[in-house]
């Protein structure tokens, strides 16, 4: 299940303290390596093997305020496993190929 919704109150930081609260993981700021404080949007996951389902955010800030958040919630620990490998198979394949790390 996946949806995205405006909103008027929320900024990245306010969004992202809430979330943090629940366990969250910021995955990247936007713009990218930018300190929480300096923000206008992330990328983050919630969950856990052992605990509730993977909950994948991604937050923009609005140019009028507020933000447009994203989510994606994974039916299980192995689908959110799969997409990421699925990522990261793309990733390789198409991003890195013939370098050497």
């Amino acid at each position: 299940m996946s949806f995205a919704v405006p909103s008027e109150k929320e900024t990245p930081q306010t969004l992202w303290a809430s979330q943090e609260e629940l366990g969250g993981r910021i995955l990247l700021t936007i713009p990218f390596g930018s300190k929480v404080e300096n923000m206008q949007g992330f990328v983050s996951i919630m969950g856990s093997k052992e605990e509730e389902l993977p909950v994948l955010t991604v937050c923009v800030e609005k140019p009028t305020g507020g933000a447009i958040v994203s989510t994606i919630v994974f039916p299980s620990a192995e689908k959110y496993v799969e997409f990421i490998q699925s990522a990261s198979t793309d990733s390789l394949i198409h991003f890195f190929e013939g370098q050497v790390f």
